[in-house]
């Protein structure tokens, strides 16, 4: 008999720029061709919504790794004690009074991508919601690939094949990542990370789309152009990464998990009430360039 498709249970949001699963992780992890499905899906749509998920750490990072290696970070404190795949973002703390993860209150709250300051940036990241608050915390996605398709030729035709310069200097001063304050050794190994060089338009190889990279947290400059120019490109490529019209807004319930490629996004969240419960788990993993939009 010849092999029958599996067709996933899924719906397209957002113009197709976000994709709703509504199938259970834990069986999808078992079917090996309803994973393929799911990388070729996110080829299409940048942002997966899983919703009303149970999963364990161990299947979060299974499942990442579908899609591609997990990475370790550097900072420890914020580190799963379970799995160092994962990280937390929450407002709890453990019995001894540390903070259970990180990024708790106001940070990281600005659009950006993530890792652009990084020379070889991981792409891929999930979130998923263990305990969610109910007020506040909302993410927000916004496509690059529109972005791109919004500027006008001239400004297409004078940034596409540039590199930009990339710099943790300029996300610090914007993020203002409380967590590193606390840690002066910390924040002076990221202050003195040398400057990232990217791409600015990226290609995606499968679709040939191409995507805005222009994070207004870390670019600080285009290679080629003279300063005057810097002053007036950068304004109008920030402007246009984040259009209303671009954004997927996503309203996190307990149980949601969400997946999104960085080569095609950017993302914020609302901030939130730090005397209410939250805890999210997070991975972040290396994409192939051969089938991702991947800075390289």
């Amino acid at each position: 008999m010849p092999d029958q498709r599996i067709e996933l249970n899924h719906q397209m949001l957002h113009d197709g720029f976000v994709v709703e699963v509504q199938e259970k992780i834990e069986l999808l992890l078992q079917d090996p061709a309803a994973i393929e499905q799911l990388r070729l899906l996110w080829q299409q749509a940048p942002v997966m919504v899983f919703r009303r998920q149970s999963i364990e750490e161990h299947e979060q990072v299974q499942f990442s790794q579908q899609f591609g290696a997990c990475e370790v970070i550097a900072r420890k404190d914020i580190l799963s004690p379970y799995h160092d795949e994962i990280i937390y973002f929450s407002t709890l703390r453990y019995a001894d009074g540390r903070g259970v993860g990180g990024f708790a209150g106001g940070d990281d709250v600005a659009w950006h991508s993530d890792q652009t300051f990084m020379r070889e940036p991981a792409t891929g990241a999930m979130l998923y919601g263990v305990e969610v608050p109910k007020g506040g915390g909302d993410i927000y996605w916004a496509n690059q690939y529109a972005a791109w398709e919004s500027l006008p030729r001239d400004i297409q035709a004078l940034i596409d094949g540039r590199t930009g310069i990339y710099r943790y200097a300029k996300r610090m001063a914007i993020m203002n990542p409380l967590e590193l304050k606390k840690d002066a050794k910390q924040a002076n190994a990221m202050l003195s990370l040398p400057d990232a060089s990217h791409p600015v338009v990226l290609t995606h190889p499968i679709t040939g789309r191409k995507a805005l990279y222009a994070d207004p947290t870390t670019l600080v400059s285009i290679d080629g152009l003279s300063e005057a120019e810097n002053e007036r490109v950068l304004p109008l490529l920030f402007e246009a990464g984040s259009r209303p019209e671009l954004v997927y807004r996503h309203k996190v319930h307990n149980g949601d998990l969400i997946m999104w490629d960085n080569g095609c996004t950017m993302h914020r969240r609302d901030e939130m009430r730090l005397d209410q419960p939250r805890l999210m788990k997070r991975t972040t993993f290396r994409l192939s360039p051969q089938a991702y939009c991947v800075p390289h």
